[in-house]
């Protein structure tokens, strides 16, 4: 697989089919002006197959990079939020709005397995993390970086306590986000498993479905046009215009506080490089 050459080719041309002008030139410009956190994600999932990492390092990256995602949640937190607000609003005002709600919570279909067979992202991501740790310690609460906490924790509280505007611009630039950030990470996390670890080609195709599954079809695309929908719901039904100042906001704050998980994990790699503490493989596809 090959590497796309960054994360804002990757997420334009899903953005140029926002029909809201200013939506799109929102979008865009928080990318940009927040280059500096969008370099240090990049420069993670460059980094990632360049060594076999040591097992501690790779405990913290799967227990700190499930806590930027899997946000289920938050999201049925906020659809609760928006079919609580329909309770007594006018018919039109009401219909928006229990859209809105199904919308928004749309997101969350492959999530919790539906039309899977009942296989949840949850399960997806332990074979990954299992796979690249070579067994379930990872899941220590030690292994969780304090920025990847209060990522999360900023994500939840931005969804379930602020504005509902303010839920629904974090869940549509986290879509938007996602679909770049994962069509980076399948890539560099299969040159992982092919050059660090004994994994057989069936193993590693199963080892990355958690990405796989977020990149085909464009799933993670199509849920950020849906929010998007979404918005326009809850503005409707509010009667309110779109804040482009609100939603840069939203929009700088995710990478901003998103940038310091990724930018920790990177010197926690240059560290181990300038230590010599690199091991010859540091997973298999059994338990050690």
């Amino acid at each position: 697989m090959r590497t796309p050459a960054s994360l804002a080719a990757i997420v334009d041309p899903v953005i140029s089919v926002v029909p809201r002008t200013e939506l799109r030139d929102t979008l865009r410009r928080a990318f940009s002006a927040e280059q500096a956190a969008v370099e240090n994600i990049e420069e993670f999932f460059r980094m990632l197959p360049s060594a076999a990492w040591s097992n501690d390092f790779l405990c913290t990256f799967s227990n700190s990079w499930k806590a930027t995602h899997l946000k289920m949640l938050a999201i049925y937190g906020l659809s609760c939020r928006l079919q609580r607000s329909a309770e007594g609003a006018e018919e039109l005002a009401r219909s928006n709005l229990y859209l809105a709600a199904a919308r928004n919570a749309t997101t969350s279909y492959e999530d919790l397995g539906l039309d899977f067979d009942g296989h949840t992202h949850a399960e997806l991501y332990d074979d990954f993390a299992e796979a690249l740790t070579g067994g379930d310690l990872w899941q220590l609460r030690k292994y969780r970086l304090p920025e990847a906490r209060r990522f999360s924790q900023w994500v939840y509280r931005n969804m379930v306590v602020e504005s509902i505007p303010d839920g629904l611009l974090t869940n549509m630039f986290s879509e938007i986000y996602n679909h770049g950030e994962y069509s980076i990470a399948l890539p560099a996390a299969d040159a992982y498993f092919e050059r660090h670890t004994g994994l057989t080609a069936a193993e590693r195709r199963k080892a990355v479905t958690y990405i796989a599954a977020h990149v085909e079809d464009d799933v993670e695309a199509d849920h950020f046009l849906i929010v998007a929908e979404a918005l326009d719901r809850y503005e409707a039904a509010a009667k309110t215009k779109f804040d482009s100042e609100r939603a840069a906001s939203v929009f700088r704050g995710y990478l901003r506080n998103l940038a310091p998980v990724m930018q920790k994990m990177n010197e926690m790699m240059r560290t181990e490089f300038a230590g010599g503490t690199l091991k010859p493989l540091a997973a298999s596809g059994v338990n050690a």
